[in-house]
């Protein structure tokens, strides 16, 4: 059976890779990839052209959504239609394999599965939850439909009973589900199958503008296919679709979602940050600048005092770090200092910029068996410190710099840019806990580290955490700009 996939695209470079990734690496090898673009101004089309998909097909042309789903479908040969929008991808590599083996087995015609949504580019944190198995055809005069980037059809129907009403804007989807499923009363299946991830903000649910305008197609769907509703029904559908924002277990829902990274997406998808969950990985062959991905990164990343940088490799920290990822575990500082796995390294020697203590050294020694050499650094700005930055790093050192965020991965950066070779780690007050010099954060605040330190320099660590916090959710909720970070987790 030949399964043909359509994807409708305009302006789509910072989402389509992961869409034809997830094409590229499905187990089901009889797939027709259709990519249909409205006139993308971006480098969409560069991107496409690059796709190495064998059995493709690029159709330039402006053109509404609907009317690019409909020739989609004109152009498909395939059995079976399923569209994938640029902004979605499949659940995992066995998405279409599954469904396929499904449709043989069915004398179904559509085939419904489920959908959920996520934000920006946390694909694991879910949403919402849109599912098919409680769908009923009754549903329908209610303004209420399966969830359509999750359904499959047979092509024969749409060249028996038409295509997309292209005069309607947000609900055509909606209309060609009443005229298969109610009117000419096609067959269903309810695969039972979390089919694809869709980032939140479709066109439906954009604004009140974008609601009134479904409320009235819904209603004149209804309409032109002779279904009895009215528009307080139609209402009815908001209460009803809130419920999809709760009550799912995203643990389970998660279980199964996998992305497998075909090399044309690796090679395409830069990441903003690296996050490293085992900290043994850290490959000392290779220039890096390793620092904590925690609440003051972030805040000083949204201020602007911390940059992205091309060796940058982050450890998770504490609370904040979790919103990459469900599954990231908090790594402590005095974990990352006896994780390292210098050991089997070419590193002779350890140089440490800031203040370090005769207590904090010998702990050094001890646990890397390497010379200690300290530098420190005076009190005040990175501009004022940076004069005495005269350091010349040797292939053979790694350098611990103990400054607070930012002023540490701005040293950091600063001696990057001029040293050939560097292995640089922003540790902060890692070594004084490590060495027993401050006593060790309590278990049960062991995600909440900032506030077990508001015991010292009360006045100066509360006016900084109000600040990154500030920044932090400014760039969560009004920006975006955390929301929007590609961070790769890396084991």
């Amino acid at each position: 059976m030949k399964v043909s996939i359509i994807t409708i695209s305009y302006n789509s470079e910072k989402t389509i890779i992961n869409t034809l990734n997830s094409i590229l690496t499905q187990s089901y090898k009889n797939i027709e990839h259709i990519l249909v673009d409205g006139g993308s101004t971006d480098s969409t089309l560069k991107i496409l052209k690059k796709y190495p998909f064998k059995n493709k097909k690029i159709i330039c042309k402006k053109t509404n959504i609907y009317e690019a789903m409909n020739l989609g479908i004109k152009n498909a040969t395939g059995d079976l239609i399923g569209i994938l929008n640029s902004d979605d991808f499949y659940n995992n590599s066995d998405v279409i394999k599954k469904i396929v083996k499904k449709v043989r087995r069915s004398k179904a015609a559509i085939f419904l599965g489920d959908i959920v949504y996520f934000n920006g580019k946390n694909y694991n944190k879910i949403t919402r939850y849109y599912s098919a198995k409680n769908f009923n055809k009754k549903n329908f005069k209610y303004g209420l439909m399966p969830p359509h980037p999750g359904s499959f059809i047979k092509k024969e129907i749409y060249e028996k009973y038409g295509f997309y009403k292209e005069n309607l804007l947000i609900a055509s989807d909606f209309e060609i589900f009443i005229r298969f499923i109610l009117k000419n009363k096609v067959r269903i299946k309810i695969l039972n199958e979390l089919v694809a991830r869709m980032r939140t903000g479709g066109i439906s649910g954009k604004n009140i503008k974008a609601y009134l305008i479904s409320t009235f197609e819904i209603m004149r769907s209804l309409k032109i296919n002779d279904v009895n509703s009215s528009l307080f029904n139609s209402l009815i559908r908001l209460p009803v679709k809130l419920l999809q924002f709760f009550f799912y277990d995203s643990n389970k829902l998660n279980k199964k979602f996998f992305i497998e990274k075909h090399k044309f997406y690796k090679k395409n998808l830069s990441s903003d940050f690296k996050i490293i969950q085992n900290i043994k990985n850290i490959d000392f062959n290779k220039n890096f600048i390793l620092s904590a991905m925690n609440l003051a990164f972030l805040g000083y990343l949204i201020k602007g005092d911390i940059k992205k940088h091309s060796n940058l490799i982050n450890w998770p920290d504490g609370l904040f770090s979790k919103i990459f990822g469900l599954n990231i575990k908090k790594t402590p500082g005095r974990e990352v200092l006896t994780g390292l796995n210098i050991q089997k390294s070419k590193i002779n020697e350890i140089v440490v910029l800031g203040n370090l203590g005769e207590n904090q050294k010998l702990y050094l020694k001890n646990i890397y068996r390497k010379k200690i050499i300290n530098i420190k650094l005076p009190y005040g700005s990175f501009n004022k410190i940076k004069k005495y930055l005269k350091l010349k790093l040797r292939n053979d050192q790694l350098c611990f710099v103990t400054l607070p965020t930012p002023k540490q991965e701005q040293i950091a950066y600063y001696l990057a840019n001029n040293n050939n070779k560097f292995k640089i780690v922003c540790i902060g007050a890692s070594i004084n806990i490590a060495s027993g010099m401050e006593k060790p954060v309590p278990k049960i605040l062991s995600n909440l580290e900032f506030l077990w330190r508001l015991r010292y320099e009360t006045y100066r660590r509360s006016k900084r955490l109000f600040e990154t916090f500030f920044y932090f959710l400014y760039g969560m909720f009004i920006s975006n700009k955390i929301k929007n970070l590609n961070v790769e987790i890396k084991k």
